[in-house]
Parts: structure tokens; sequence; C-alpha cells
């Protein structure tokens, strides 16, 4: 969809509370769950508790929502395959949109995350108080 297009449907077809919405914070419709950024714990320096380390449940792009806007439509009958969760996989009535060409997921990008290097451990001391020790060859 070209911008032209995109901004023609939000005037048309949108309702007033998703243009307040998009005019207010317009990454709630195009952002991605994959590019959410860090946790609030890394944020705020308490990596410890970052509880999005591993990838949570994949996200679905956008639910179909009734002429109000406010509520998802919901299928007669359940997904056949069940979705998951952060709970676990539940078969679900929510008319979702997915996208066919990718899972998107959100993972905490913050470096706290990444595999620590090992570092060769040393039981040598090259120094004392400044001073060569003798044998520690330059």
């Amino acid at each position: 969809m070209s911008p032209d297009q995109a901004a023609w449907v939000r005037e048309h077809v949108w309702t007033g509370a998703m243009r307040k919405t998009y005019r207010e914070v317009p990454g709630f419709y195009l952002a991605c769950a994959c590019q959410s950024g860090l946790s609030h714990y890394c944020t705020h320096g308490a990596c410890g508790k970052c509880h999005r380390a591993e990838p949570g449940p994949p996200s679905y792009e956008d639910l179909i929502c009734d002429r109000t806007g406010d509520h998802p439509v919901r299928l007669a009958e359940p997904y056949e395959h069940p979705t998951q969760t952060i709970t676990g996989p539940r078969r679900l009535r929510d008319a979702m949109v997915w996208h066919a060409d990718r899972t998107c997921r959100w993972v905490c990008p913050c470096g706290c995350h990444a595999a620590q290097p090992a570092h060769p451990i040393r039981y040598e001391q090259d120094t004392l108080f400044g001073l060569e020790l003798a044998g520690a060859a330059a």
C-alpha cells in the first residue's frame, strides 16, 4: 500500500478512535512486535528481571474489528490450529491478521542478554604493586 493509499484508508475507513490513537501514538499501528526495543527493566538498568531475553510468542499483525473499531470480530468457530499465547497454545475465535512471510516476536535487544565471551583465566601475576616481577616475560 502506498503512503497516499494508507492516508486515504485512515481518513475514510478508520474510526475516530483509531485516528486519535494514530495521532497520539503512531507506533501503535506502524511498529511490529519485533521492533518493540528494550524491555522496561533493561531500559531502567534492572536487566536481571528482564523477561524478554528469549523470544515471546508469535505476534499477530492486527485484529479485524467490528464497525465501531473497538471490538474484535469473533469467529463462529475457533481456529483449527491453536495460537501460541503467553499461557500456552489456545484455540481462539478473534479474527486475527498474520504475516504470511514471517513470524514476528518481541525479543529484548539489550546487550546484557548476549552470551558473555569466555575470558581466559590467568593464574600468574606479572606485577606486584607496579613493579615487574622476575620471570614475567615481556
